[in-house]
């Protein structure tokens, strides 16, 4: 086999063992829980940059960038995982009452998940990209939700086939799956849609290696007066 053959070989199996490693360390920095966070904003920096095409060590990187994204990484993440627990409660609990009331109450709380998980989405990869308060990247990730329908729709449409993947698929195979590789490539696949909504905001000739600013007078989009 020619050299020119064999090298984009060579490259995928090189790239399938990082992708193996930077797994297993992502989810070894996600057992404490609180850090899932600041662990998913370095994972989706590391992913932005592969699925652009500029090439690096990943596991180094990401280790950097965890220690940068500490701190807004993990004050962004605790608001939405307190969110997002009560909303988990609910939804088990209202079903089960059976009554008008609580079909009407149900309906909401799957609207109300639907949004959540659309700021959940934008969040992380904000914190990762740009430099900002936790609570004005929240809200950029809501903002972003809305000004990017398509992209967000078929980020919820990745959702649906990883939940079914879990829901059709035995246990003993999903979880050695994600175990693995899988939170890695779910996060690239996100990266190609992300990096396309990231695009007009991110500073051009910029150093790579530095996160880009977000003007403080441009962050709030909540209230419809932001231009990122």
């Amino acid at each position: 086999m020619s050299n020119g053959k064999l090298n984009p070989v060579i490259d995928f199996i090189n790239t399938l063992c990082n992708f193996f490693v930077l797994n297993i360390i992502f989810v070894m920095t996600c057992i404490p829980v609180f850090t899932i966070g600041c662990a998913l904003s370095s994972l989706y920096y590391v992913m932005g940059k592969e699925t652009k095409g500029e090439y690096g060590y990943l596991v180094r990187t990401y280790v950097r960038e965890f220690k940068r994204n500490f701190k807004n990484g993990t004050l962004a993440f605790l608001p939405l995982f307190i969110t997002g627990i009560m909303l988990l409660f609910n939804l088990l609990f209202w079903p089960i009452k059976e009554t008008p009331l609580s079909a009407g109450i149900t309906g909401l709380l799957i609207a109300l998940s639907i949004i959540w998980l659309a700021i959940f989405h934008y969040t992380f990869p904000l914190v990762g990209r740009f430099v900002n308060t936790p609570t004005r990247s929240i809200k950029n990730a809501w903002g972003l939700a809305l000004r990017n329908l398509k992209s967000t729709l078929i980020l919820l449409l990745l959702d649906g086939c990883i939940a079914c993947f879990f829901l059709f698929l035995s246990l003993s195979t999903t979880l050695p799956a994600f175990l693995s590789v899988g939170f890695v490539l779910v996060a690239y696949a996100q990266s190609f849609i992300l990096n396309k909504v990231f695009l007009p905001y991110e500073k051009k000739g910029a150093d790579m290696q530095d996160k880009q600013s977000i003007l403080k007078k441009h962050a709030d989009m909540m209230q419809g007066i932001s231009q990122f």
